[in-house]
């Protein structure tokens, strides 16, 4: 099925995107030699009897095939020489008082260990014995145990709709579901289950499928992009589920309880960019220009605009119709005010436009823009107007472990395109299943998965920061436990960093008391 979206509408969805996803999360990535990283808190893998791995997706409204991968184990063999050793008789003689003694002799063959060697037609055998945000990737790929009762896991997302479509989430976690269940054991042993109902951006359908993950009695939900999501939230509320990962869309979802997306959302890109300017510009004044839509609005002014004043800067908050691609009207306001910097949240075909404009203008204030808006496309028709952006990422700007396992599962498993919302997709599910590793017999508890997740603080998350979960990291914004920044330009091509590691955005927004 071909969808056709409008131009409002993609707009509208590519802006709730694009400030968690960066093109750098796959740019760094290439030709990457896996690198050691080092976690000390993750729980480790428990490796039970190789087994064959069930399938086990269930999916609704948008019907995949699921065919289970066999993975063969080669045990590897260990040859030790035994060592020897042979000492020559000391005989004596004896003339005249005098002895002579020969010296005993030892000789030892030295002992050779072959190192066991993984399948490389699996992942953990091409990538295993290194680090990832898990501890030690395992070498021997091991199946889930398909007569042990399944872990069953919600996942919720948006496709074939006018609105939006994005069926690369999906794709990304359905891989990373088989891909535990066929090398990583399941959860301790248990397969997961995943139970799929795609959503189609009304809350009507939204709350359908909540409905659905009610009586599917699954653990946890995560997600993909649902911006019907109010319609959801409150019904996972109620029912005690928690919703772990995902792209966070809307209030509902932001200002939740009992969800947990490890991320910042725009808040956190506003703060990122906000504290980058300070620091590296010596930034007095700010403009801060935004599309018309509540998620939009109240990240600018309560979250952007307050911690820009909280930091002693002087701010003008520029609105504009959401579904604009003349960016002419914004700019020459903001050129007015005569800004030290300024942020704009747009993405999509709005962000070629904004650069070109800029540099049409001669406006000399540091332009941020949200790290989608360095895409290859997009930055091909920019030009040379791209070459002083800076971009915002959630994701390291270095070549990671993680973000190879992301490749590898992506090349190996899915059976479909699952770049871009994938990788935030992939990391929220990767950190779910982490946590459902360490609850160990109370998997299948969601009071239990509960407490583990809020008792979160720096746990490792898989190619991001680590996250905490203490409902303080953005003040109002519970659900959001890993705005953290980071931000780079991109110069010939390549990603570039444009400060030394990651923007510490709670320390930021504990400005705003």
């Amino acid at each position: 099925m071909t969808v056709r979206r409008s131009s409002a509408t993609t707009a509208l969805v590519a802006l709730l995107v694009a400030s968690l996803v960066s093109c750098s999360e796959e740019r760094v990535q290439e030709g990457i030699e896996p690198a050691s990283t080092v976690s000390t808190t993750a729980p480790a893998i428990t490796e039970p009897p190789a087994t064959t791995a069930p399938s086990s997706i269930v999916t609704t409204v948008a019907p995949t095939t699921t065919t289970a991968a066999t993975t063969t184990t080669a045990a590897a063999p260990t040859t030790t020489t035994a060592a020897t050793t042979t000492t020559a008789a000391a005989p004596t003689t004896t003339a005249a008082a005098t002895t002579t003694t020969a010296a005993a002799t030892t000789t030892t063959a030295a002992a050779t260990t072959t190192v066991p060697v993984g399948d490389p037609n699996t992942v953990v055998g091409r990538l295993g014995g290194v680090e990832w945000f898990m501890g030690q990737l395992p070498i021997q790929a091991r199946g889930a145990d398909p007569d042990l009762e399944p872990v069953r896991v919600g996942l919720l997302n948006q496709e074939d709709s006018p609105a939006g479509s994005f069926p690369e989430a999906r794709a990304a976690v359905e891989a990373a579901v088989r891909w535990v269940n066929e090398e990583l054991g399941g959860v301790n042993g248990r397969p997961v289950e995943l139970e799929v109902c795609v959503t189609d951006f009304t809350v009507e359908r939204s709350q359908a499928c909540a409905q659905q993950m009610v009586m599917a009695d699954v653990v946890a939900v995560t997600t993909g992009i649902d911006v019907g999501s109010t319609g959801a939230i409150p019904i996972f509320e109620q029912n005690g589920i928690p919703v772990v990962g995902g792209i966070p869309t809307n209030m509902a979802e932001m200002e939740s309880t009992s969800a947990f997306y490890f991320s910042g959302a725009m808040a956190g890109a506003y703060a990122g960019f906000i504290g980058h300017a300070i620091e590296h510009f010596g930034a007095s004044r700010i403009v801060l220009a935004h599309g018309e839509f509540e998620s939009f609005t109240v990240s600018t002014r309560d979250y952007g605009a307050a911690l820009a004043e909280a930091l002693g800067l002087e701010v003008k908050l520029i609105p504009f119709p959401l579904f604009t691609f003349d960016f002419l009207p914004v700019l020459t306001k903001a050129a007015e005010f005569e800004p030290d910097a300024i942020v704009v949240a747009a993405a999509d075909l709005s962000c070629a436009p904004i650069m070109q404009t800029m540099v049409d203008l001669g406006i000399e204030a540091q332009l941020y823009l949200v790290g989608s808006c360095a895409a290859e496309e997009i930055l091909e028709v920019a030009g040379s107007a791209a070459e002083t952006v800076l971009f915002n990422s959630e994701s390291p700007l270095e070549a990671t472990v993680d973000g190879a396992v992301y490749e590898e599962v992506v090349a190996q498993y899915a059976s479909e395109p699952a770049g871009g919302v994938g990788t935030v997709s992939m990391r929220g599910f990767l950190n779910l299943y982490a946590l459902l590793i360490e609850l160990g017999p109370d998997a299948g508890s969601r009071e239990a998965l509960l407490d583990l997740i809020r008792s979160a603080v720096d746990r490792p998350s898989f190619w991001g920061h680590p996250y905490t979960c203490d409902r303080q990291q953005v003040p109002g914004l519970p659900a959001l436990c890993a705005p953290q920044q980071t931000i780079f330009s991109i110069v010939e091509g390549e990603v570039v960093p444009a400060d030394d590691g990651w923007i510490d955005t709670p320390a930021l927004f504990a400005q705003l008391g």
